[in-house]
């Protein structure tokens, strides 16, 4: 049982990176905060004995921002390109 539960954790420290990575390519600015909850995460499942509760919690506040993120994604998007369109970037 407990070596499951640490394989588990090994697997979540591992997509938890792969996702960090994912967020860096292809967002900047709007996913630094999103990757710095995600590394805490990580950090956390990373330990000898994670608390569960901290984690849960880390990966449902991601979980929020991720979905906050991508819903405004293509809202920035047209706002960038307006912004180009009239000189301003």
């Amino acid at each position: 049982m407990a070596e499951e539960q640490n394989q588990g954790h090994r697997d979540l420290v591992h997509e938890l990176g792969t996702s960090i990575k994912a967020i860096e390519g292809a967002y900047k600015e709007e996913g630094r905060e999103l990757k710095l909850l995600l590394e805490e995460a990580r950090h956390e499942a990373a330990k000898h004995e994670p608390n569960g509760v901290k984690l849960k919690a880390l990966l449902a506040d991601a979980n929020e921002m991720a979905r906050t993120i991508s819903l405004l994604d293509p809202v920035w998007v047209g706002v960038q390109r307006v912004a180009k369109m009239l000189g301003f970037l």
